[in-house]
This record gives C-alpha cells, sequence and structure tokens, in this order.
C-alpha cells in the first residue's frame, strides 16, 4: 500500500509541473531546432605578418645607382708633387793651359765660403775670402786668382779672367778678397758655378805652379732661386 501511495503522489507532482508558464531563461537551446536564426559570423582578419625565411642571408639594402648620364663621384686624394731638381750638365773640360804640368806649390787653399748670392730680398755673401798656404820657392813673387762663371743648366759660361794679386804675410801665406762687383757678367747668371784657379809665377809672369781648378765647390746664385 506504501509503495502504491508514493507513485501516486509522484504522479501527482509532475501533472503539476507541466502547468507551470514556460519560463526562457530554463528553457535549455536545442541545436537546429525550427524557427531559431542561426547566429551570424562576421568574417575579420588582422593584417598579413611578415614571417622571416630563416634560410635566407641578410644582405644590405641595395643603394641608389646614379643614372649612367651623371658620373659617380668619388673622393680621391689629391696626390702630391715635390719641386724636380733639374740635373747639373756634364762639366766643359777646362782649356789645358789650366793643368800645364808644375810643382805642386799650393799646400792649402781655403775660401770663407761657397755660395755668393746677388739680388735684394735674400740673405747671404757678397764676397768669397781666399787663403793660401804657398811653398816658399826661389823667384816666386805673385800668387794670382783666375776665374769664370759656368751656367749650371747650360754650356754657357764666361771667358777666364781676373789675374787678381793676392796679399802676403812674407811667410808664405797669401789672401785675397773677391767683391761681387768684380765678377763680369754676374748679372745674366741666375744659378751658376764660380770657378776658379789659383796661379804661382814669377816677377815676368813665368808660371811656377797652379792649383787643382775648382769646378763646382763654389755656387752664384740669385736670390729667387734660393727664395721662390
Amino acid at each position: 500500500m506504501k509503495k502504491l501511495a508514493l507513485i501516486l503522489l509522484v504522479v501527482s507532482i509532475l501533472s503539476g509541473c507541466s502547468g507551470l508558464p514556460s519560463i526562457p531563461f530554463l528553457q535549455t537551446a536545442v541545436p537546429g531546432q525550427p524557427g531559431t536564426p542561426p547566429p551570424t559570423v562576421t568574417p575579420f582578419s588582422l593584417d598579413p605578418t611578415n614571417t622571416p625565411d630563416l634560410f635566407v642571408l641578410n644582405t644590405l639594402a641595395p643603394t641608389n645607382t646614379p643614372s649612367t648620364g651623371t658620373p659617380l663621384i668619388t673622393n680621391t686624394p689629391t696626390p702630391e708633387f715635390t719641386a724636380t731638381i733639374r740635373p747639373t750638365i756634364t762639366l766643359e773640360a777646362v782649356d789645358p793651359v789650366f793643368f800645364t804640368p808644375s810643382p805642386n806649390l799650393f799646400l792649402m787653399v781655403q775660401r770663407s765660403t761657397d755660395q755668393l748670392v746677388w739680388g735684394s730680398t735674400c740673405e747671404g755673401a757678397r764676397f768669397i775670402r781666399f787663403t793660401a798656404s804657398v811653398q816658399l820657392v826661389r823667384r816666386l813673387r805673385y800668387v794670382t786668382l783666375w776665374y769664370r762663371l759656368q751656367d749650371k743648366y747650360s754650356s754657357r759660361h764666361t771667358d777666364w779672367g781676373g789675374g787678381a794679386i793676392f796679399n802676403d804675410n812674407d811667410q808664405g801665406l797669401y789672401f785675397y778678397t773677391l767683391q761681387l762687383s768684380q765678377i763680369q757678367r754676374y748679372r745674366y747668371f741666375e744659378d751658376a758655378w764660380l770657378q776658379y784657379q789659383l796661379v804661382a809665377s814669377t816677377a815676368t809672369e813665368t808660371v811656377l805652379g797652379r792649383s787643382v781648378v775648382s769646378r763646382n765647390e763654389v755656387s752664384l746664385t740669385h736670390c729667387k732661386v734660393l727664395n721662390p
């Protein structure tokens, strides 16, 4: 009897629930239920991203190449130029008379400078002083100076001249100072050798001995060559 009474109670409760109004939020949506519109899906997409290729080598971006009509200018270092020194000529042979065999009477010949200058724009020697030690021999009376100018870069030269007489101290030492103004035609030479020779002679000008000719030991130069 108790089981039958319990069954009747459950049936009556279920019958009462079927009469309740339907509540929306308690209802379970059934997929594909007719009458319910399907939800619309709005398609969207993100901007494509660049996926790096791990097998591509990194290279520099190409530079802008100028058109063929525009030359490419590169920074080329300016070459440094050095002054070219003109070679001097081969000196001409000296007149054989200056090499006449004779006793070597000149023991020593010295000079005060190796560089004479002319012009008003530089400092320098305008004279040259010669000192000679001569072996004392019988009949020796004079020691004289002979010289000429020889251009360093051509065959142009003056004639041998001079014949200036040295002073002496009566002990075999002779002195003479040659001034620039005594050298003939020096203004015609910008850069020349002053070639010279000393000659020992008797009172009648008979040569007793000669010094070795100095051919390229003393220069006579214009100031603009030394200070261009």
